[in-house]
């Protein structure tokens, strides 16, 4: 899945050339493009499919040449991650109806690969052999309360891979004290937003949650056998879809969902906050992206810059400083609340010019 906008990484990530397809890390590989790599190693590569917004569609060819245009999957609007799922699901039974199917965020850093491409695999066996949906879960290192969390039963799914655990509850991301609550009690795993599957498996529960939707799409794709075509109609028909999570959707309703606990380094890279926890420091805190820098008495600093230009920084302290061509963004670290309302202030004064 590579639709999003990303706004909260605003004015890096904007509405035209959003995160997905930047080199955050700055390790000369987009975001978009670390995925491609590491699923690479779990599914042939003309088994990758891309879901992505229409405006985005040149950006993927051009970020990945490997796949060809058979592999993306254009939305004409953005209508949540449900619909996403649901439509590529849809895709992937009418190449083969027995596949299953690992549902991949392209923002996320991961840092043991070899842990979790084993991690994959396993899930990919267990899904293949039971009708279940996996989910997997990262066991929290503190109170974060960016993440959604995932309450896991202690009794295990027989497997001759990996440990699973019936899902007793989602929450969605939790004040402090709850998620201080959630960590001490052992039972709670941050959500990775990783999904494992059969493809009938996911399109009978999806059918049963959202009958609606996926009767449209059972439709389309059924009597309109021709790609083009069937593209066309299910534009037309986006719209009407419902613009839902697939968390809240499906899978906190689903009887057989199941948590597999993933120990390979996992962080999501959604915010400013998530980005400076990520990338290496140097001796003053400081997290400087891409960019030359000069720093005098300059502490804890996030700074990314276009690669040709110098910072000078003296006697600064826990800032951000985003430079991103038409918007220059100079803030105090740590207040993922106020993107948001910078954004939006941005667009009402200027309509989208800096969108």
């Amino acid at each position: 899945m590579a639709g999003g906008i990303g706004s909260r990484l605003w004015p890096l990530s904007k509405k035209n050339y959003p995160k997905q397809f930047h080199d955050l890390l700055g390790c000369g590989r987009t975001l978009l493009q670390q995925t491609f790599d590491r699923y690479s190693r779990i599914v042939p590569r003309q088994n990758i499919i891309v879901s992505t917004n229409s405006d985005y569609s040149d950006l993927v060819k051009e970020q990945l040449p490997e796949i060809s245009s058979e592999q993306i999957l254009h939305e004409p609007t953005y209508r949540g991650t449900a619909p996403s799922i649901a439509y590529a699901a849809c895709h992937v039974r009418n190449l083969n109806a027995n596949a299953n199917i690992v549902v991949a965020q392209s923002d996320q850093l991961i840092l043991d690969e070899n842990m979790f491409v084993e991690t994959v695999n396993h899930g990919l066996d267990f899904v293949g052999k039971n009708k279940k949906l996996v989910v997997v879960g990262i066991k929290p290192t503190c109170p974060e309360t960016r993440y959604g969390y995932i309450q896991a039963e202690a009794e295990l799914e027989p497997s001759e891979n990996g440990t699973f655990h019936k899902v007793r509850t989602f929450t969605e991301k939790p004040i402090r004290e709850f998620a201080e609550i959630f960590m001490e009690s052992g039972e709670f795993y941050w959500n990775s937003g990783i999904y494992i599957w059969n493809v009938q498996t996911i399109i009978d529960t999806m059918t049963e949650m959202l009958p609606e939707m996926m009767g449209t799409l059972e439709h389309l794709f059924k009597e309109h056998p021709d790609r083009d075509e069937r593209r066309k109609r299910i534009y037309s028909a986006y719209t009407s879809f419902p613009n839902v999570s697939m968390d809240y959707a499906v899978m906190e309703k689903a009887d057989n969902v199941y948590l597999q606990i993933g120990k390979f380094g996992w962080t999501d890279l959604g915010t400013w906050d998530s980005l400076y926890t990520t990338i290496p420091k140097d001796r003053d805190g400081n997290v400087i992206v891409k960019t030359r820098t000069i720093s005098y008495n300059s502490r804890n600093n996030v700074v990314v810059l276009p690669k040709d230009k110098l910072i000078i920084m003296q006697d600064v302290e826990d800032l951000l400083i985003a430079d991103a061509g038409n918007v220059l963004l100079v803030c105090k670290k740590g207040k993922e609340g106020d993107i948001r309302k910078f954004l939006n202030d941005a667009r009402m004064k200027f309509g989208d010019e800096f969108m």
